[in-house]
């Protein structure tokens, strides 16, 4: 018969590598110049960056996209969008 869990004392939990791996893979790997970042939150409350990239070159790549993106989302949440007549739409 197997232990009952206890909600309150859980493992603290972590992607496994294998899962990583995979997604590692999923992007063509080291063969065709792969890599990822991922940005998460853990069980704990605590935000997370984990990357695994084939180059360097493919590493500054994802960190401009990301740059990007940050970007795009400052100016999204602080800027308004004003059609020719200078009114919101």
């Amino acid at each position: 018969m197997e232990e009952p869990i206890d909600p309150d004392n859980l493992p603290h939990f972590q992607i496994p590598e294998n899962f990583l791996d995979q997604l590692y893979d999923f992007t063509g790997g080291a063969d065709t110049g792969g890599g990822f970042v991922l940005s998460y939150v853990d069980d704990r409350g605590k935000p997370l960056v984990y990357s695994r990239t084939s180059s360097q070159i493919v590493e500054m790549g994802l960190r401009k996209a990301l740059e990007k993106y940050l970007t795009e989302i400052e100016e999204g949440e602080t800027s308004f969008d004003f059609n020719e007549e200078g009114f919101e739409e």
